[in-house]
């Protein structure tokens, strides 16, 4: 009996430091470490890239092609985001189709 006394006690306290070993394993981290220094000769212009939207420009022939296209992806990304949820939007669908059917035919208008 005097034995399952101690040992009892260091079972759990070993099962404890394994579960928490393992947990901080899965978690990683919990701060990441995003220290960013810019150097002094960087522009402003290069560190403020990301809140300026990205341009593009499209000759007036393939206007109506690009147009297609963008939308076409828009949709894509919103029903490959609602498929990981287990969403299914039918209309969103049948406009993939008509899209898709619209740049194969090549009738853009």
């Amino acid at each position: 009996m005097a034995r399952f006394r101690i040992a009892l006690p260091l079972l759990a306290a070993f099962a404890v430091l394994l579960a928490t070993h393992a947990v901080a394993q899965i978690n990683g981290p919990a701060r990441p470490d995003f220290s960013f220094a810019p150097s002094a000769s960087a522009s402003p212009a290069a560190l403020s890239c990301s809140q300026q939207p990205e341009r593009l420009v499209v000759p007036h022939e393939m206007l109506s092609q690009a147009r297609v296209k963008a939308r076409l992806m828009t949709l894509l990304r919103e029903s490959l985001y609602d498929e990981a949820k287990g969403i299914v939007n039918v209309a969103r669908e049948k406009e993939i189709r008509k899209l898709a059917a619209k740049l194969k035919t090549g009738k853009l208008e």
